[in-house]
């Protein structure tokens, strides 16, 4: 399993600049909300989703937004996508669920940026369910990153 340590050696190697923090509780966007003392909506989740063909898709979006599912599977050309079970989570990411990072991947996977982060700083996954880490999007947002309007519930 990847961690925090594995998170910042990926980051430092690429040379993109970060705030990695370690704080009481992070599992969760109210709980990272509340160890940081700020909106939710300064935050980023990473979001583990599975086609109906096995293929593992991973959607960055404010944490005060929820991805429309099945608007998303059309746009991507899926019938369907859901979210990944805990075990899932853990092996294509690496990083068990609570800490996902938007980068630094066990294997390479595709991750789609939501168009209302991707020009901003934001909070994210730290590697585990202890840390967080500030990024900068307009530092990442680049190959291996597709940005787009992410469709979401309302």
């Amino acid at each position: 399993m990847l961690g925090p340590s594995h998170l910042e050696e990926f980051l430092r190697s690429r040379g993109i600049p970060y705030r990695l923090v370690e704080v009481g509780e992070a599992a969760t966007s109210d709980d990272a909300s509340r160890s940081l003392g700020v909106e939710k909506s300064q935050i980023a989740k990473t979001v583990v989703f599975i086609s109906d063909s096995g293929e593992t898709v991973l959607v960055v979006v404010r944490a005060d937004r929820r991805v429309d599912q099945a608007r998303l599977a059309k746009l991507l050309g899926y019938r369907r996508l859901r979210l990944a079970r805990t075990e899932e989570v853990a092996e294509s990411t690496g990083y068990p669920p609570g800490g996902v990072p938007p980068l630094g991947h066990l294997r390479e996977l595709p991750v789609i940026l939501d168009l209302e982060i991707a020009g901003g700083e934001y909070w994210c996954g730290g590697g585990d369910e202890r840390h967080l880490l500030l990024l900068d999007f307009r530092m990442i947002a680049g190959p291996g990153f597709k940005v787009m309007d992410v469709p979401k519930k309302q």
